[in-house]
């Protein structure tokens, strides 16, 4: 779990200091990474992916 969380952390240093020095290139690569964080910490805490439909 701790691996997932420093994922995110990472991500969104990268993001936002990509932003204030006005690195696109690197804020993107930080987006990736949070939306990465995310997915894995819901992955980890549910066991079942973001996009999985429910059976309706």
């Amino acid at each position: 779990m701790f691996g997932q969380i420093f994922v995110f952390i990472i991500g969104v240093f990268g993001l936002v200091m990509g932003l204030i020095e006005g690195d696109y290139l690197w804020a993107f690569a930080g987006l990736v990474m949070v939306l990465s964080g995310i997915h894995l910490i819901y992955k980890v805490k549910t066991g079942k992916n973001i996009w999985d439909k429910e059976n309706t």
